[in-house]
């Protein structure tokens, strides 16, 4: 016996296969076209996620994600380059591929190429660059799960394999095709099958075998790697500090001054370090954090604004017309049609 429940929410799809068999298994896939970043962030299943919007211009995305209780396979793609902090479901390993990337993109500070591999262990937040246009396919697989199934059918112990994994690392060719078509075609087919309503529990339960057989592979191929990335966790805290800073004084913004007094670095380390981690200068960055709050009130706080040029000078626009051309620059519309986007 089997349900199916769906939810439609404007372009949002979202589908549940219910097993209701004595294993009480539950499958979910979500299919999201976005147009809008701080969407983009929210739609990802069972992540937490804050987005900062890099690129200039209108923004689309979709996330397309097929999830059980153990086990998640999803695919998102963006137009813009985005600055991630995201916190991947507790106690579970993210093993993945970029299929697409146009331009420069870090995942935990170590340079994405096409193809390569990408890994995030358990627990680790996650501070990733996208490129100008990206594409990305991963696996969720909860901490218990994987390492029971290293140690029963691979006969190795996953906590030393994973210490011995970097960030990013480069893959056999075999291997990188196998962990894509096992992710990116499984990801399609099921999500398909979900949305028709003939999805089971046995074919879930093979996918998750296939799903964790090539991620051991693939593991076991990457920490035989003698070649070691760099990762430039340095630049990261210089960024991710100035983001605090930024948040803690959003009235009377921070000047680079400050920034360099309280970090106790120089003008042009900063500079430096943001152009490694972000490939934008320190002022556009702060200026885009702000801008991105000012957007999340305008979309889920309409009813409680007073004015827009209340919610600017909250987070220290102060001249509106400046103000209005850096929010149309970015967003690809001003501050007044999102108000009535939300409104409407």
């Amino acid at each position: 016996m089997h349900s199916l429940v769906v939810k439609e929410r404007g372009v949002d799809k979202e589908k549940i296969w219910l097993d209701n068999g004595p294993d009480k298994l539950e499958i979910k896939a979500v299919c999201s076209k976005l147009p809008d970043v701080l969407e983009q962030a929210a739609a990802l299943p069972m992540w937490s996620q804050d987005y900062t919007q890099l690129d200039k211009g209108e923004f689309s995305g979709t996330v397309t994600s097929v999830a059980s209780q153990d086990m998640q396979v999803f695919r998102e793609a963006m137009n813009r380059s985005v600055d991630e902090l995201a916190s991947a479901p507790p106690n579970s390993y993210v093993i993945g591929l970029p299929t697409i990337v146009e331009g420069d993109a870090l995942w935990c500070g170590s340079k994405l190429t096409k193809n390569s591999l990408f890994s995030l262990d358990k627990n680790e937040e996650l501070l990733f660059k996208t490129s100008h246009s990206s594409e990305i396919t991963a696996a969720v697989i909860s901490e218990q799960r994987l390492e029971e199934y290293a140690e029963r059918v691979e006969k190795v112990d996953l906590r030393p394999l994973m210490s011995k994994v970097n960030p990013v690392e480069k893959l056999p060719s075999d291997i990188q095709s196998r962990l894509m078509a096992t992710l990116y075609t499984g990801t399609e087919h099921l999500a398909k099958n979900i949305e028709e309503g003939i999805s089971h529990p046995n074919s879930w339960r093979h996918f998750e075998d296939n799903v964790f057989s090539i991620c051991m592979q693939a593991l076991t191929a990457a920490s035989n790697n003698n070649s070691r990335h760099h990762e430039n966790r340095v630049h990261r805290y210089i960024v991710k500090s100035v983001r605090e800073m930024t948040l803690t004084q959003h009235c009377d913004p921070i000047t680079i001054g400050e920034i360099c007094t309280a970090l106790n670095i120089s003008r042009r380390t900063l500079n430096h370090a943001f152009q490694q981690v972000l490939g934008i200068t320190p002022v556009a960055y702060m200026r885009n954090i702000r801008l991105h709050k000012i957007r999340a009130e305008l979309q889920y706080k309409s009813k409680q604004l007073n004015s827009i040029a209340c919610v600017a000078s909250h987070w220290g626009f102060w001249h509106m017309s400046l103000f209005a051309r850096y929010y149309r620059e970015l967003f690809g519309e001003t501050p007044s049609e999102t108000l009535a986007k939300s409104h409407h």
